[in-house]
This record gives C-alpha cells, structure tokens and sequence, in this order.
C-alpha cells in the first residue's frame, strides 16, 4: 500500500503578505487560481486539507463551501494574515478565534487545524501552542529547516506531539499534534525544504519527487503545500515583494500536477485518523 501523503492549500490572494490594511486597494483573484486547483484535484482524485484565511472566507464563503462540498478539509489560516512573531497572546487568540467562528458557520464542521501564516513560529512564541491546544487537534506550522525567513532548525522531521513548554521536544500525552512540513534530509548539510509553495518552483521536479519517496519509503507522509498564487503566473506584480514571489512562475502548474499524478494524497484529518 503507498503512503498516504498530505496536500495542503494555503488559502489566501495575492495581496495578503502586504499589512491587513493595504488589502482593499487589490482586485482578488483567488477565486479563478482557486477553481483551477480543484480542477486539478477533480481529475487526479485527490482531497485536500485548505487552511483558509478567515478574511477570504468572509468575503467569498460560496468559494468556502464549495470546497467542503468537495470532499476538502477546511482548517485555519488565522483570519488577517498575522505574522505571530510580532503579536501578542491577546490578538493572537482574537485572530485564531475569530477565524475559527467564521469557517465553521459557513461549513457547519468542526475545524480541526491551524497553521501559522508566514510559518512563524519561533522560540519566543511557544505559547501559541498552548492557545491552540483549547480549540483544535492539529497544527502543522512547524518548519524544520533555517531560512532568513522561518523556521526551527532543530524541530522533529515527522507527526509528533510537541511539549508546551518546548516544541522542539516530543510529549507523548500531549492534546495537540504537529505535522512538520516535508524535508529532505542530507547528512552533514542537514533538512532542504521540499515543501512546495516557492520550493516547487525552485527545485527540479526530481528533487521533489526523490525526497518525498525517500519520507515514503520510511512509512512517513509528506506534508506538502501550495497557494492559488503560485499557479498564477500572471500575478500582478507588487513593488514590496522579492524576487521569490515571481521565480518559475510558469513551471508551477506542470510540476503541481506531476505531484498529483506521481502520489497519493489526503487529507491531514484522514491521515491522522481524526
């Protein structure tokens, strides 16, 4: 039997890495780059967790309820896109809750995952953790790589049970589970993001499929990722993005679909037998 892995989207537009305040002067078009990412699922059968931003579920919740008619798996994104580094417990937990109410009376389902926009979580905010341990079973936040931008570099590689106190180490009773995002592992230089999102557009297809089939091999599911963004490469251009944002833009969509095609996917609910 193959492993199941894990797809996942992470459901925001274009615009949402600017402040919550810009979002308004930009034209959506997460729905059409949405529609396309069904379509691609439709014909390779594939369900999928969408951790939504609370936001896009209050300003198109037909898009949100078509997806869980689908079959997909609605989980939190926040609501306004907050970068948990730089919030207090207070709006954090307003955030979260706040994004939780609105998907859930919109799918009349229980939420049962949270990741952190950005992937920010860090030494400073472990009590994230310990707000999200109230509401929901999962989150899957945890990066386990060093970039200039995220990431806990010393973080376990596969589903666990993070300590509240220190994420990094594993408790065994813990209410909460973590699914990192996927990596590939090599000896003396360490874990290479083979998430998705900018990695898909970064790295030849063959990496991606040679790390996951090696996380595979040793009965682990890949957590993987994508935006409605990245399979956009028509996105309208942002004077306050990097280059990153807009790299291989247009290799996206062939290498997305060979990922469909080449694996099996579900979703986290299903895969952590919720």
């Amino acid at each position: 039997m193959p492993v199941t892995n894990i797809m996942s989207v992470d459901l925001e537009d274009y615009y949402c890495d600017l402040p919550f305040s810009e979002w308004s002067k930009y034209e959506s078009r997460v729905i059409k780059n949405t529609e396309r990412i069904l379509d691609l699922f439709e014909k390779y059968d594939v369900k999928a967790t969408f951790f939504v931003l609370g936001y896009i579920a209050e300003k198109f919740p037909e898009l949100i309820k078509k997806i869980s008619d689908a079959g997909h798996e609605i989980a939190s994104h926040s609501y306004a896109h907050i970068d948990l580094r730089k919030v207090s417990k207070k709006q954090f937990e307003d955030d979260f809750f706040k994004s939780i109410n609105v998907l859930e009376k919109i799918t009349g389902k229980k939420v049962e995952g949270f990741r952190a926009p950005f992937f920010s979580i860090n030494k400073d905010n472990y009590w994230v953790f310990e707000i999200l341990s109230k509401k929901i079973t999962y989150d899957s936040s945890v990066f386990p790589v060093k970039t200039q931008l995220y990431g806990i570099r010393n973080a376990p590689r596969f589903i666990y049970r993070p300590s509240l106190e220190n994420i990094v180490n594993e408790d065994k009773n813990g209410k909460l589970v973590e699914i990192p995002m996927a990596t590939h592992r090599i000896p003396i230089i360490g874990n290479i993001p083979i998430a998705g999102g900018f990695y898909l557009r970064f790295f030849p297809y063959w990496y991606m499929k040679l790390g996951i089939k090696k996380l595979n091999k040793q009965g682990k599911p890949a957590m993987l990722y994508i935006h409605p963004k990245d399979l956009d490469p028509s996105m309208p251009r942002i004077k306050e993005y990097s280059w990153y944002y807009y790299y291989n833009l247009k290799s996206a969509v062939g290498k997305f679909e060979r990922l469909l095609k080449d694996f099996k996917f579900g979703t986290a609910k299903e895969v952590l037998a919720i």
